[in-house]
């Protein structure tokens, strides 16, 4: 079992926050979420770069945090879908904020990031994908 070795520090919103968001994939997640993906096979197949062990990992922190919720259909084969709680919606809004800002930004990020020599392939998003999906889905 994992144990901690620096000290948690909570006194501040933004320390909060970001052990909530901490992890790379954990905001991506909780937007597909909110666009309507709720089967771990869907998040898997927007978010081809992530492993499902990573996922799995993820998701499961994320409801123990409140922010999303986990129902098992009791079924063959077995059927699980994820759906964000109150909490979950309301960060909605941060995660949204901070893709505007992305999308503001993008010629002078994409800039910096891409001169880093650490930075060997770079790959699409899911965020076309998962409005592609929705469209499909009308």
């Amino acid at each position: 079992m994992y144990e901690r070795k620096i000290p948690l520090t909570i006194d501040c919103g933004l320390h909060l926050t970001r052990e909530i968001l901490n992890g790379k994939w954990k905001p991506a997640l909780l937007n597909a979420v909110s666009m309507g993906v709720k089967r771990p096979s869907e998040i898997l197949r927007i978010l081809p770069d992530a492993t499902r062990r990573v996922l799995n990992v993820q998701l499961k922190e994320l409801e123990k945090h409140g922010m999303i919720e986990k129902k098992v259909f009791h079924q063959l084969p077995p059927k699980v879908e994820y759906s964000l709680t109150e909490m979950g919606w309301s960060i909605i809004p941060i995660i949204d904020a901070m893709n505007i800002w992305g999308d503001k930004n993008r010629d002078f990020l994409e800039k910096a990031i891409t001169e880093n020599p650490q930075v060997t392939k770079i790959s699409k998003s899911p965020c076309d994908l998962i409005q592609i999906m929705q469209t499909n889905e009308k």
